[in-house]
């Protein structure tokens, strides 16, 4: 049977490929209207096969989530035959009610990013998308059975919130998205779900907690009234991350008998509906408008590179300035 399931790895998804952790033939990078997707890799289980794809590449954490190119890794699954998209991620709690190692199915986030593409549609009027639910419910649905069946710690409620990164969070931020109601943090989702959704993909994340966002101290956190040392911190996460091929297997048997009461193969019905983009996904890319690029001379104004964008501020900022103060203008000029 022809795969339509793909799983995005992050942190650490790179050692369990390294590993040999699954029977899979590397399909290699594939190339998209906006540039080339990480290595995809087309898995073998007992249940079925699966792709599989690692955000930060193979060999180690070679690409930091702010340049990870997501729209091409989506675009590439869906031009492969994917129908369905399991994220797994790396989490810091914000709330201590959560164990270092346990998962979460997050089912709503916030994004807190400012510095990547988030819509396949730049300057085309489209992706006005709905983002209730977030995430897929069905897909939800088989992540709770598949971890159920496998007598996983997990829980099936939390508000992710994406940051930019690479930088860890402040105290002070921590306790913002406290505030908002955030129970985790990290930095991958975002705009990895909303890509799926413009792609009519159903999309879900498992994530697992390896850490405790920033507090402000340098005090270990308690559990059950003892100190949690680090050394066993960082067991229960790599436990987690090594648990992940299993339960994959797992999730594909689930898939098999879960129903699908999602819409999310029709998340863009009402763009096709009033004939801004037809039935045939392909052609929403035929005429991708040219964006502003950096120039490839790193044009330079005093000793400082910038581009289209940088040039169109300062200019800008120019006319201000002769607006707000004509006669020192002129004077310097």
């Amino acid at each position: 049977m022809k795969a339509t399931t793909a799983c995005i790895g992050g942190t650490a998804a790179y050692d369990l490929l390294r590993e040999g952790a699954f029977l899979a033939k590397r399909l290699g990078p594939q190339n998209t209207p906006f540039g080339h997707s990480q290595p995809i890799h087309l898995c073998n289980s007992r249940y079925g096969e699966f792709f599989f794809l690692s955000r930060h590449g193979e060999t180690g954490f070679n690409v930091t989530p702010s340049f990870v190119n997501y729209r091409a890794n989506i675009y590439a699954l869906k031009e492969l035959g994917v129908r369905a998209i399991v994220s797994w991620s790396e989490t810091r709690a914000i709330c201590h009610n959560y164990k270092i190692g346990e998962y979460v199915i997050v089912d709503d986030v916030i994004d807190e990013t400012h510095l990547r593409p988030n819509t396949f549609f730049e300057h085309r009027g489209l992706g006005v998308v709905r983002q209730w639910p977030v995430f897929c419910p069905s897909l939800q649905r088989a992540l709770t059975t598949t971890l159920t069946e496998e007598r996983c710690e997990y829980s099936d409620h939390g508000t992710y919130v994406c940051i930019e990164g690479p930088r860890r969070e402040t105290a002070a931020e921590a306790r913002k998205f406290a505030s908002y109601g955030a129970h985790l943090l990290g930095t991958t989702l975002v705009p990895e779900v909303f890509l799926a959704k413009e792609l009519q993909l159903c999309y879900a994340s498992i994530c697992y907690v390896a850490s405790y966002a920033e507090t402000g101290s340098d005090f270990r956190p308690f559990e059950n009234g003892r100190t949690l040392e680090y050394p066993a911190q960082v067991e229960r996460a790599r436990a987690a991350v090594e648990r992940l091929p299993r339960l994959l297997e797992r999730l594909m048997d689930v898939l098999q008998r879960t129903p699908g009461v999602c819409h999310c193969e029709s998340s863009m019905q009402h763009h096709i509906a009033s004939g801004q983009i037809s039935w045939d996904w392909r052609t929403w890319f035929d005429d991708i408008p040219d964006l502003p690029r950096r120039r490839a001379d790193n044009w330079a104004d005093g000793g400082y590179e910038y581009d289209y964008e940088y040039f169109l501020d300062r200019m800008r900022r120019q006319y201000d300035y002769q607006r707000d103060e004509p006669d020192l203008f002129d004077s310097q000029a």
